[in-house]
């Protein structure tokens, strides 16, 4: 078997194993001695309601500090448990930063989630590149929401993302987790 055939072998089989199969497979550089291979790194979160985390009204991303490479495609999967709708600037609505902004909604590809319809939003500030992934409200018919966005890191460093759904406490909604790092706001750190 040639190098270029054992890369093929390999990296299909690390798709199968990550649990990819269906998904598009990353782009691979070609295959010389000095190639390197570019891997899909695949993070999971969950939002969890107040009711599961103990404290009424405090919505929560667990975890809620990421790690990543830069320029490396990053398979993000939300599994969100909120039933609860908040209010949230029109600017927020969108998919924007992720690849050809789009989102996967329970496997519907999404560019918009509606006001009337929305729970909360990972908002990533990294530099001159945003990130929105807007995350729908879960049907009392559904035990949990799953999205899923595609997005690469342009440059290392540490950015801050933020839920821009006003889904906190107090009478803005923007009071308690929505000011508490790894709750409604937190850091990814990109290498």
């Amino acid at each position: 078997m040639n190098l270029k055939s054992f890369v093929a072998v390999t990296a299909s089989a690390g798709l199968l194993a990550a649990g990819l199969v269906g998904t598009a497979a990353p782009a691979f550089a070609k295959v010389t001695h000095k190639a390197k291979t570019s891997a899909v790194q695949v993070i999971t979160t969950k939002l969890e309601t107040g009711k599961q985390d103990g404290k009424k009204g405090w919505p929560k991303y667990v975890p809620g500090t990421f790690h990543a490479k830069a320029g490396q495609l990053v398979k993000l999967t939300i599994y969100s448990y909120d039933d609860g709708q908040a209010q949230t600037p029109a600017g927020y609505l969108a998919v924007k930063g992720t690849v050809n902004n789009v989102e996967w909604v329970d496997g519907k590809k999404v560019t918009k989630v509606t006001e009337a319809n929305i729970a909360h939003t990972m908002t990533i500030m990294a530099g001159n590149q945003t990130i929105n992934i807007p995350i729908p409200v879960r049907s009392a018919k559904e035990k949990f929401v799953t999205v899923t966005a595609e997005f690469k890191f342009a440059k290392a460093g540490t950015f801050n993302w933020q839920c821009y759904a006003a889904c906190g406490t107090g009478k803005s909604g923007w009071m308690g987790p929505m000011m508490t790092m790894d709750w409604m706001k937190g850091v990814w750190h990109v290498s």
